[in-house]
C-alpha cells in the first residue's frame, strides 16, 4: 500500500513564523492578520474556518476519511 502525498507543504521559518499556501487561506478564509482556528494530535493538524461549527468539521472529516482512503486503495 502506497502512503497517499499531500497536497503541499507548510513551510517554518527561524523566527517560528509559519507560512501557509494561499491555497490553504482561502479554504478556511483567512486574510492577513486573521487568526485560524486548528486542533492537533499527534499526526495530523486540522485548520477550519473561524465560523464552522461542530457538525461542518465532522462533516468534512468524513469527506477527507473517504478521500483517503481512494487514494490509498482501500476503497473500490
Amino acid at each position: 500500500m502506497t502512503i497517499p502525498r499531500p497536497v503541499g507543504k507548510v513551510k517554518v521559518f527561524k523566527k517560528r513564523l509559519g507560512y501557509l499556501p494561499k491555497i490553504l487561506l482561502k479554504e478556511v478564509g483567512a486574510g492577513e492578520g486573521d487568526e485560524i482556528p486548528f486542533y492537533i494530535d499527534a499526526n495530523t493538524v486540522l485548520l477550519v474556518r473561524k465560523d464552522a461549527t461542530l457538525e461542518d468539521i465532522i462533516r468534512s472529516l468524513e469527506v477527507l476519511k473517504e478521500d483517503l482512503k481512494l487514494r490509498a486503495g482501500l476503497k473500490k
